[in-house]
């Protein structure tokens, strides 16, 4: 199945609220084969395993502390521990979360707020592998509880979405990025602009240089900062890939300096400049 990318990131929703229907055997075959198509980048090793509660034979528990209701059916990101696992890890779950989005079910990213002890019972982690995020899939339940309103509202809030101004910046951080100047990356930042993160922080921002070269920063905070920029880094190139924009990411030397964001990686356009690159392992 063909997916709209760019369609899939503007309908993304974080739904916390389930008819209690499991995953019927054509939505649980079509995610299992977009799943086994899968591999994570920059060399990274990462699965995705779904889980299922099955309450009419052997008890299962999956807690998720009462944020998530109704839901049956659970995608789970395990990953080896090395450099750049989480990022990558996180990259390659968002390309399973906008796919589901694509064929109208719900997903919800949870990195705290669900039992570690009641999903690692589920699965075979080996010893240097490790859980770090879950997400419910399923139909979603148009009767939202009052505190998912709530939240709902302050997360998906696009006004309450910081501008593109002051996320994306030309040349240096003291030159704000305009559409005009963007140019063909204008739309591949703006589905940047709205990919999810805790809290909704947004905390991540990117300079434009030479036209073709785009650095990526990341505000380093407890917890979910490598994940964030790893679904940031995500909606950038499957949105250009969508566009027809080849380029790829790399690992540079020479980059915009700040003391408020650290530097995470660089995107370099197919038209850029001849030079060593030095790509991520």
């Amino acid at each position: 199945m063909l997916m709209n990318i760019i369609e899939s990131i503007k309908q993304r929703r974080s739904i916390r609220t389930y008819t209690g229907e499991p995953l019927n055997a054509a939505h649980k075959a079509q995610i299992q084969e977009f799943i086994n198509q899968l591999k994570a980048p920059f060399g990274v090793k990462a699965r995705i395993e779904m889980l299922s509660i099955q309450p009419d034979k052997e008890p299962v528990k999956l807690g998720t502390y009462g944020w998530i209701k109704g839901a049956v059916d659970y995608l789970a990101l395990v990953f080896e521990e090395a450099l750049f696992a989480e990022t990558a890890a996180a990259y390659m779950f968002e390309q399973v979360v906008l796919f589901c989005t694509s064929l109208g079910l719900g997903t919800c990213w949870l990195g705290g707020s669900f039992s570690r002890k009641d999903f690692k019972k589920q699965l075979s982690l080996k010893p240097n592998e490790s859980l770090r995020i879950v997400s419910p899939v399923g139909y979603p339940n148009d009767k939202k509880r009052l505190f998912e309103k709530i939240v709902v509202n302050a997360e998906h809030n696009h006004s309450t979405r910081k501008h593109f101004s002051t996320l994306f910046f030309h040349n240096q951080f003291d030159k704000p990025l305009t559409q005009t100047t963007a140019g063909v990356y204008y739309l591949p930042l703006e589905m940047v602009r709205l990919a999810p993160s805790a809290n909704n922080k947004q905390e991540w921002r990117a300079v434009l240089q030479d036209e073709q070269t785009i650095h990526f920063y990341k505000k380093t905070y407890i917890n979910f900062d490598s994940i964030d920029i790893g679904i940031a880094l995500c909606h950038f190139e499957l949105t250009c890939r969508e566009l027809g924009i080849e380029g790829k990411y790399v690992h540079l030397e020479d980059f915009p300096k700040t003391d408020l964001f650290q530097y995470v990686i660089s995107w370099k356009g197919q038209d850029s400049p001849a030079e060593t690159l030095h790509p991520l392992q």
